[in-house]
């Protein structure tokens, strides 16, 4: 199998599993990949649409979802009024905790489903290849 045809493959299986452990009836994988990408202090529209990698009205459209659920609110940047930032609400931070501790929890069983011996192993490869990705991403800006 080609690296690229692994890849593809990697992100497919990781998004079905996602879909089976973490996703839930109220919330869908883009959904919860919003809402976990949130910071406590809050985060700017548009850097959330480049975390994410989707159009800002794609972003929009997800958003509106989870204000009417209550789960995140918008505002207008104090300096700068052009900039609509995201912050959860309290009901939004008690979602975001629930869906983290369901990935916390998925992650422990595919890591304890590894092998003792070859687990340090697999986190550096994992780390190492989340580095790469990111150093990617940096020269595509």
């Amino acid at each position: 199998m080609e690296f690229g045809e692994l890849l593809k493959q990697f992100l497919l299986d990781l998004q079905r599993l996602f879909r089976y452990k973490i996703v839930n009836s109220e919330l869908t994988l883009p959904q919860i990949l919003l809402i976990t990408c949130i910071p406590d202090d809050g985060i700017d529209m548009t850097s959330l649409a480049q975390q994410l990698g989707v159009d800002n009205s794609t972003l929009t459209r997800l958003v509106d979802v989870l204000i009417k659920r209550n789960w995140v609110e918008k505002s207008k940047d104090e300096h700068d009024k052009r900039i609509t930032m995201l912050k959860l609400t309290y009901n939004g931070q008690e979602v975001q905790e629930s869906v983290e501790e369901r990935i916390d929890l998925f992650g422990d069983t595919v890591y304890n489903s590894i092998p003792i011996e070859d687990r340090d192993e697999v986190k550096e490869i994992l780390s190492t290849f989340h580095w790469t990705l990111s150093k990617m991403l940096l020269k595509s800006d």
